[in-house]
């Protein structure tokens, strides 16, 4: 009763997101300013308090499907810098507090069990609290979105400088996020990583449900898409949509609502496929398939679901069969927009692959 209750509740969340996203005007209006003197304070990143995920303490990323093993944060070999999606939902502000007690609830119980923790079985997991930008920049972007997504990516460079400072030891490290923390992602390893000396300790970067055009990987210095299960130093990208959609919609949708004023038809987009590590466009079948995985609420993680769904790439979009069970639907959004299982629906699947890389850098470069 406790399950199904709590998926009713998300889809009637789901549902208000859906509806605010398909009446933005309506529901947030168009004409927010961007007034800096509401912006919350900045996280200060020397208190445990400013993350979500910290090595030494019990957070939400230290769950784990029944069976699976989780490695010793205090020896795990590689580091994962994580950043959550989007939870805030205001139609008065622009950016969150990180401190605040319901938002990082929301956080906690959605991305950080179910995202997140995909990477514990390798890695020691660090993911920041941070000023994240409300639905509504991505409803309706304006100058104002902008701004705010400034204060939000601000706070993510500040956290990985003193992850860099005061965490890392130069140990190897995965980047990775969802949504908009893809998005901060993507700014980050442009800004901090590509061609710096840092891209010698990165494994992967895990830049999932943010459509990246090939462009972006040609203007890069040393920034590639993956190509194999254990390649290393390069990224991974796909967006989840129901086979038969139109992608080409979802996609123009995203990319608009991120203030790309190039049309997405003069693109194309890379996709990693998540059960065959590849960007070919060759279908897995759902027997390639480890596993999908949400954990669910309460104290009892639900069963990992094998065979769950096929895969295959084309522009972009990571075109998937439809999943059985009420679990896999209640958070499908409109025009088969599987956008926020875009981790769980091969969660087996990245759990292993983060342990192949790892496993394969740290071969590498014992060289």
């Amino acid at each position: 009763m406790k399950i199904r209750t709590a998926v009713f509740c998300a889809a009637a969340l789901l549902a208000a997101t859906a509806m605010a996203v398909a009446q933005g005007g309506l529901i947030y209006g168009k004409d927010l300013p961007f007034d800096p003197a509401k912006t919350p304070p900045a996280p200060d990143y020397a208190q445990s308090d400013a993350w979500a995920a910290l090595p030494g303490k019990t957070d939400a990323s230290d769950v784990a499907p029944p069976g699976a093993t989780i490695a010793d944060p205090q020896t795990a070999p590689v580091d994962v810098f994580f950043i959550y999606p989007t939870s805030f939902f205001s139609p008065t502000e622009w950016n969150a507090a990180a401190d605040d007690a319901a938002i990082n609830k929301r956080t906690d119980e959605g991305s950080l069990r179910n995202q997140a923790s995909v990477f514990n079985g390798c890695c020691a997991v660090y993911a920041p609290r941070y000023r994240q930008m409300s639905l509504r920049g991505f409803v309706n972007h304006t100058p104002a979105a902008d701004k705010a997504m400034d204060v939000a990516y601000s706070d993510v460079k500040r956290a990985f400088q003193y992850y860099l400072a005061h965490y890392n030891h130069g140990r190897p490290f995965i980047i990775a996020g969802h949504s908009q923390g893809a998005r901060h992602a993507r700014t980050l390893l442009a800004d901090m990583v590509d061609g710096t000396p840092l891209q010698k300790q990165l494994v992967a970067a895990y830049v999932v449900g943010n459509w990246i055009d090939a462009d972006w990987f040609k203007a890069r210095k040393t920034l590639k898409p993956c190509e194999r299960a254990d390649d290393t130093g390069c990224v991974l990208t796909w967006s989840s949509v129901l086979d038969g959609s139109d992608a080409a919609k979802l996609r123009w949708d995203f990319v608009q609502r991120s203030g790309d004023t190039v049309s997405a038809a003069d693109h194309r987009y890379v996709c990693t496929n998540p059960l065959s590590w590849t960007t070919a466009d060759t279908l897995a079948p759902k027997t390639d398939n480890l596993g999908g995985w949400v954990y669910g609420r309460g104290d009892k993680p639900l069963p990992v679901v094998p065979d769950l769904v096929s895969a295959r790439c084309d522009d972009g979009a990571l075109f998937i069969s439809d999943p059985e069970g009420i679990v896999w639907h209640v958070l499908a959004q409109p025009g088969g927009n599987y956008h926020d299982y875009d981790y769980q629906l091969a969660y087996m699947n990245i759990r292993k692959n983060a342990e192949t890389r790892t496993q394969a850098y740290l071969a590498e470069h014992a060289k």
